[in-house]
Formats: structure tokens, sequence, C-alpha cells
């Protein structure tokens, strides 16, 4: 009995059990813990982009300050300074770029990273606390980490690390991490409307400044060598490329797309109206549904800036209740996760091309995002946890691979998206009623 009772805890939500998640979360970092020591004992290496990434550190260390010549053996640099910076230090630290000294490294990364996605789901508490568990089932994402060595580890830490300090509504801090995550590799831009919104409905107009200031202080920063040093122009044209045609051998959601249609500038054009359209869709009926919609909500952020700004000239005025939006404080963590993860995953779903390391992009929300679903029942959900993991571990990915792929990202996007935050549970419910 006793053991049936402790099974039905494990059933609950995080919310209504939030010791045993605690236990939960401790355990499976100690475990993971020490299996990532294991892999790294026991698994061989696979080279793929670290001895690129070590020699591109290398040129820029010996001066190298023109982008266009900052290349390694798997090409051009083609990432914001703050890459270079984060593995000129991994660098150092392995004595030269010693692969086995930097698998010990990406390992602790995975286990910190591990611990923020725990604390943001225990913050968040909607997720059961069994499910947990499906955050370290990943074959595919441990090998990003710990045996392939790729910069998406670190910028994702960063956007991770935003994402929490968003729901503590940190969100200056929340603006500098997630800057410096961009400036390591631009995919946290596929969570930017999101922090935008967050900013727009949890800051007054001062902090909203402030954070988009020390967004673009972050990036200035980065990028003040190449600018002092007159090559401004190749830095922002390889840093921040948007234009480049990805290679359609090694794209895992879109194989079973023609080639030519693949690399049509039309295609991209269709992916980048539906990202939008979904982004308008996903704030219009669930982000922004409580306040009338996302154009209300733009309407009614205009008329609190200009009440915050006015008294700066000396004229002050006063707006009838409703007209103004109500920039809560603290934003509720729950709603933080659902607008970060849910806007990173509608750029994952009409993305031109995933690669295998872009699944560390949003493997972490998966659990989030399905048991958010609502109308998915809970063997639906984990059937497509698995299939999603399966896709990806098909190598190389075939037609059939990355339609699977493409199927259960539709299915999830639908049934998150029919799932509305009113339904979010009695904790939310009892939150607004206090509102």
């Amino acid at each position: 009995m006793a053991l049936l009772g402790l099974a039905r805890r494990f059933l609950k939500p995080i919310r209504e059990e939030r010791r045993l998640a605690l236990g939960l979360v401790a355990l499976l970092l100690v475990c993971e813990t020490a299996l990532c020591g294991l892999i790294v004992r026991f698994q061989p290496y696979t080279k793929i982009d670290f001895d690129a990434y070590m020699q591109q550190v290398d040129l820029f260390l010996g001066g190298e300050r023109d982008y266009l010549q900052i290349k390694g053996e798997t090409g051009p640099l083609v990432y914001p300074a703050g890459f270079l910076y984060v593995f000129s230090a991994i660098r150092y630290a392995t004595g030269g770029g010693q692969v086995a000294i930097a698998q010990i490294i990406f390992g602790a990364l995975y286990v910190a990273n591990l611990a923020v996605v725990l604390a943001v789901y225990v913050a968040a508490g909607n997720v059961p606390v069994w499910s947990l568990g499906l955050l370290c089932l990943s074959r595919r994402y441990h090998s990003i980490f710990v045996l392939r060595l790729f910069n998406d580890c670190v910028a994702m830490l960063f956007g991770f690390v935003a994402v929490l300090l968003c729901q503590r509504s940190r969100l200056v801090w929340a603006a500098v991490s997630m800057s410096l995550g961009i400036s390591v590799k631009m995919n946290l831009l596929l969570m930017l409307p999101g922090f935008l919104l967050l900013l727009v409905k949890g800051a007054t107009l001062p902090r909203q400044l402030l954070a988009l200031g020390a967004m673009a202080a972050v990036q200035v920063a980065v990028g003040l060598p190449f600018v002092l040093a007159g090559q401004t122009p190749s830095y922002v044209a390889k840093a921040f490329e948007f234009s480049r045609v990805f290679i359609h051998h090694w794209t895992v959601n879109f194989k079973f797309v023609p080639e030519e249609i693949f690399v049509s500038s039309g295609f991209a054009k269709a992916l980048l109206a539906a990202h939008l359209a979904a982004l308008f869709a996903f704030a219009s009926s669930r982000w922004c549904r409580r306040d009338g919609g996302v154009l209300a909500v733009v309407r009614k952020w205009g008329v609190s800036s200009a009440v915050s700004a006015l008294p700066l000239i000396g004229v002050s005025i006063k707006v009838a209740r409703g007209k103004a939006l109500y920039q809560r404080t603290p934003l509720d963590p729950r709603f933080v996760a659902d607008v970060l993860f849910g806007c990173n995953f509608v750029g994952i779903v009409f993305a031109r091309s995933l690669h295998y390391q872009f699944y560390s992009w949003y493997f972490p929300t998966l659990v989030f995002l399905l048991f958010s679903a609502r109308g998915i029942a809970v063997p639906l959900k984990v059937a497509l946890y698995f299939l999603i993991e399966v896709a990806f571990n098909v190598f190389p990915s075939t037609p059939w691979s990355s339609l699977a792929l493409t199927g259960c990202h539709l299915v999830l996007l639908l049934g998150y998206f029919m799932s509305d935050l009113e339904e979010a549970g009695p904790a939310m419910r009892r939150r607004r009623k206090k509102e």
C-alpha cells in the first residue's frame, strides 16, 4: 500500500508534490553526473566540429580580426564573437584543445544545463513528477554534449538561464543572459519574440528600455574588438548571416522535400510566412487572450508607455481601467515557460532545416510542451516523445524519418495550440482570481 501511495504521488503535478519532485531532481542530477562520466570513459569521441572550433580560435588568438579570414576545416566562422571567447577559454582550459578534458567540461555543462532546466520545470509546476525522468532518456541529447562538443550546448545554457530568470521576474538579467547566448549562436533568436512579449506584459517602460539596452550593449561589447580593428562589415556579414542555405543531405526534418524545392527561396519564404502566422496565432489565442489578443496588447502597451513617459515632459494623464496594460509583477512561472518554450518550438517546426545538434535547442522543452497539450492522451504523449527521439537517431536521415519527425512536430503543435492557458489548472486560476 505504501508503494502504491508513492506511485500515486509520482502521478501528481509537481506543484502538488514539490518535495518529492525536488528529491527526484537531486537523484537525477547524481545519476546523470555518473552517466556522463561513464560515457566519457567508455564511448569514443565523434569528430565533427570541435577541431574546427579550435582552428578558428587559434586564428583569433593569433590576431586575425577579419571574420572572412577566420576559418576551420569545416569552413568559415559563422557565429558571433561570443563563440570565440567561450572556446578560447575552453582551449586554455584543455591545454590547447585536448578532447578528453573538453569532454569532461561538456559533461559538467550537460549537468549544469539539466539542473537549470529542472529548476524551470519545478517553478512551472504543471507536469507530473514522474515525467522529469524523461528529460534524462535521450541518447542523442547526451551525445551532442559529451561526444560531439557542439557550441549549441553553451548557447542553450544561457538560454535556459534566461528562462529561469524570467520566471523570477529578473527580466534585465534575463536579457543579458539571452544576449550572451545569442553571441554564441543565433538560435536563441527563436525565443526573442516571446521574451519581448514578457517584457511588455511584465515590466514598465523604463525596465523594458533597460533590458533592451542591456541586450544591445552585450552585442556591442562582444563585437567591439572587430569594430575597433575596422572589420565591422565582415563581422556583421558572417556573424549574423541570415541568408545561408543549408545542405539538403544533412537536414533531419525536410529530407522528404525534393532538393530543388528545399534550396529554393520560395520554400524559405513559405516557411517564414508560416512561422510568423503561427506566432501571431499563438500570441492572439493563447498568450494574450486575457488581454483581448495581441493587437489589443500592443494598443494597451502604447497607452501604458505614454502614461509612463509623458510625466518626463510635465504632462500627467489618467486613463480608464482596462485601457492600459496591466503589467504583472511577478510573472507567473508557468506562463513564462509556456511563452518561451512555445515560441521556440514554433520556430523549430518551421525551421528551414534542422541538423542533429539542433535537437539541443528544444529537447529539454518537449516534456513541458507535451504535458501542456490538452487532448493528447498520456500514452500518445510518450509515443510522440520517443518517435521524435528515434527520428533524431536515424543517421543519415531518410525521407521517412524526416516525414515522421515533421508529423510529430505538427501533432504536438496542434495539440499545444488547442490547449488554452485558461485550462492551466487550479493554481493558476486561483492566482487569476486574486488579480
